[in-house]
């Protein structure tokens, strides 16, 4: 009787060490999975930054400069001989190291002189006031003139075929004169021209 109370005693503390000992097990088993940090099932994706483009520059079209049509060129060389034919005629009268610019007239003498240019004249003192060139033939001239005053730089047809370069201004009374033009600035034409016969090259400026 005493055994099988002790065997029953036995097996009971037994059984109750074995419940103690799962219920530790549970306790330990709910406690890691209350550590265990929950999860949503899906990746934590990184805050993504918006990528920036450059900025794009525009593309320059080079502009073509246009060639210009035998046309155009036709034109600018009519307008060039209107600017001839309209006495913008601008010619160098050099004499010795001085070169002066002038400006003919828009008439039919100056033309037959400048279908002489260039020519080299050895010109001929007259009285302190000019210097003056026999031309070989005559220029044509539809009209003359008188004129009350000449002035430093006029240049002159006289009488036909004589081409006269005035450096000093004086009254006058003579007929038979035909402008052609004048000196653009003869303010030191006079020095430049001296006072005896000298050398006058004419030609048409550049």
């Amino acid at each position: 009787m005493r055994k099988i109370l002790s065997l029953l005693f036995c097996l009971w503390i037994i059984l109750a060490l074995a419940a103690c000992s799962g219920a530790r097990n549970e306790l330990n088993s709910g406690s890691a999975q209350s550590d265990t940090p929950l999860s949503s099932g899906e990746p934590i994706k990184a805050t993504e930054q918006p990528s920036v483009k450059p900025t794009e520059q525009p593309s320059v079209i080079p502009t073509e400069q246009p060639s210009a049509s035998p046309t155009e060129n036709a034109t600018a060389e009519t307008r060039n001989n209107e600017t001839k034919e309209n006495g913008v005629i601008s010619i160098n009268i050099t004499v010795g190291s001085s070169t002066f610019t002038a400006t003919l007239n828009d008439n039919e003498t100056a033309k037959a002189l400048v279908a002489k240019f260039p020519m080299t004249l050895q010109m001929n003192e007259h009285n302190g006031l000019e210097k003056y060139y026999d031309l070989s033939e005559d220029l044509p001239a539809a009209l003359t003139e008188r004129p009350a005053t000449i002035h430093a730089g006029d240049i002159m047809g006289w009488s036909g075929n004589i081409l006269v370069l005035f450096y000093e201004t004086h009254s006058n009374s003579n007929g038979g004169y035909v402008p052609l033009g004048r000196v653009d600035n003869p303010s030191n034409l006079a020095s430049a021209l001296g006072s005896g016969n000298v050398q006058v090259t004419w030609s048409l400026a550049e």
